[in-house]
């Protein structure tokens, strides 16, 4: 039958899912990459989640795939079949979506998932199910609206200002800076807008300061001052009052 064909793909997949079942009991992972790590972090209730419906569908699939029903079921079957590549690409369109516009950073267990799911889809191309057309448009339609609609997750970068070109108090602090030389980066707030919702951040200025392990959100003019202040304060610390061993000559 042609759909014991198909059902390699399936099989595939099915142990794909199994061995990273086994390898998650273990507190380890096929994908070692970062990718896979910061997608795990937005899986709500963990990446188990995932790999129990991976784990259900691709065993769905398989069965359908192989069981032969009788003609006055076949039809239907052909069309859940289809029906359930469907929708199963169409999510894909989201978690790839997800990956590439927003996260930026990409899961390899979720691109071998999907590439099973669309070697199927093809599959299901040759064996004249049209249908499975809607799986590529809705792939495409959801994969299209995570770029247009997406809540624009930015990485910031250390020692940050945000500020907003209406706020006097965020030019109030760029005019401290360079009254006192304090180097800072700054970026506008509706660059990074996304980010700071996604923090229940409201208002300006806020400093994202990086202290080695330590990363700090300050919000508020004058605590943004005083921690600005005393990091100065702190540094040059280390520069004065101190005499070279070796090259006395040149301490003042």
């Amino acid at each position: 039958m042609k759909a014991r064909k198909i059902s390699f793909f399936y099989l595939t997949g099915l142990f794909f899912v199994l061995i990273e079942i086994a390898f998650n009991i273990y507190g380890k992972s096929i994908c070692t990459t970062e990718g896979c790590k910061v997608v795990e972090s937005f899986v709500r209730g963990g990446n188990i989640n995932l790999l129990i419906l991976g784990l259900v569908l691709f065993s769905f699939l398989f069965f359908i795939s192989l069981y032969k029903f009788s003609a006055a079921f076949s039809k239907i079957i052909e069309y859940i079949h289809s029906g359930v590549l469907i929708i199963a690409l169409s999510v894909e369109g989201y978690l790839l979506g997800f990956q590439s516009f927003v996260l930026k950073e990409f899961c390899i267990f979720c691109l071998v998932v999907f590439g099973i799911l669309f070697l199927s889809s093809i599959y299901r191309v040759f064996e004249k199910r049209y249908e499975i057309a809607l799986a590529f448009a809705g792939f495409s339609s959801i994969f299209l609206i995570t770029y247009l609609v997406n809540p624009g997750i930015s990485q910031i970068p250390p020692n940050t200002l945000v500020y907003s070109k209406n706020c006097p108090h965020c030019e109030e602090i760029i005019q401290f800076c360079k009254t006192n030389s304090i180097n800072i980066n700054t970026i506008e707030a509706k660059d990074i807008s996304g980010t700071l919702k996604s923090l229940k951040i409201e208002s300006v200025p806020i400093l994202f300061s990086d202290e080695g392990d330590t990363k700090k959100i300050i919000i508020g003019k004058e605590r943004i001052k005083e921690h600005l202040l005393n990091k100065s304060l702190s540094n040059n610390k280390n520069q004065q009052g101190i005499c070279p061993i070796f090259e006395t000559k040149t301490c003042q």
